[in-house]
């Protein structure tokens, strides 16, 4: 029987190296590609999520495309050094350069567009506006 010492994950740090399959459009037609690595919080995507709710008038699909796995603790004020780690407080997605993390469909160009011009002004990171690349077949 083996006893788990640590009960609370330990911080990564953040490299700029991305898998391949992280950088394409899976499950939607238009999608927000990020530029730079960072840490992503639950605030920012739940306003993110609110707003294309509002613009779509909730008739898009919005994919979601991060999982929050890492917890982030902190000890009460006026307390002294030592006696473990304090509680959880948020969570956090560590974000790779390259990774898609929103992706939206059953809305025209324009509206996605709108939608990413709003989503860049409320997002700590830079930002794309990608595409999927439909083909379409000639007769």
């Amino acid at each position: 029987m083996r006893i788990n010492i640590y009960k609370k994950k330990h911080k990564k740090k953040i490299s700029g190296l991305i898998k391949n399959y992280l950088g394409n459009i899976k499950f939607g037609v238009y999608g927000i590609k990020v530029l730079e690595s960072g840490i992503l919080l639950t605030e920012e995507v739940e306003t993110i999520r609110r707003v294309v709710s509002r613009i779509t008038k909730r008739l898009s699909k919005f994919i979601i495309r991060v999982f929050f796995f890492q917890p982030i603790t902190k000890k009460p004020l006026k307390s002294r050094m030592g006696k473990g780690v304090g509680v959880i407080k948020f969570w956090v997605a560590y974000i790779k350069k390259g990774m898609v993390i929103f992706e939206i469909s059953y809305v025209s160009k324009n509206i996605a567009y709108l939608i990413f011009k709003v989503i860049n002004l409320r997002f700590s990171l830079k930002v794309r506006f990608i595409t999927r690349e439909i083909y379409q077949v000639n007769d």
